[in-house]
């Protein structure tokens, strides 16, 4: 009889490690590491579905394909995300990869012309940008961010 119970509860913490590893494996390897990149990001913006915008910028869960200050839970958009709004920019990998790597030219070269901004992060390193892309795009639509 123990031994029947042990076996059951081995069975039992094996199905929950796999379904836990299974949970943990359902990002491609690039938005893996996308997601650790993103940590940077995590000081001013949420990751999560259900997470709404912080005061210092907004979420960023469903973000990719979507127009630029386009959340509506954010009130704090700079001139220069309201001039990229008005110019119909929508975050796809071009874009995002422009404006990860240097916001102010990318928010300038938009709007044609200089303005101002908020966003002072840059992230230098071309294939860490590619990786938050990838991480932005699978989170896109799901309940969680994994």
């Amino acid at each position: 009889m123990a031994r029947r119970l042990l076996l059951i509860a081995f069975t039992a913490v094996a199905v929950v490690a796999a379904a836990n590893a299974s949970a943990n494996c359902t990002l491609a390897a690039d938005a893996v590491t996308g997601k650790a990149a993103s940590s940077q990001c995590s000081a001013c913006h949420g990751f999560d579905a259900d997470e709404p915008s912080r005061l210092t910028g907004p979420n960023l869960h469903d973000t990719y394909g979507s127009p630029a200050g386009g959340r509506s839970d954010f009130g704090r958009y700079s001139e220069g995300v309201i001039g990229a709004r008005a110019s119909n920019v929508i975050w796809t990998d071009d874009a995002l990869f422009e404006y990860i790597g240097n916001p102010k030219a990318f928010l300038n070269k938009v709007n044609a012309r200089e303005v101002k901004h908020s966003m002072l992060f840059q992230m230098n390193d071309e294939q860490k940008r590619r990786e938050v892309i990838a991480f932005l795009k699978a989170v896109k639509g799901r309940p969680e961010r994994d």
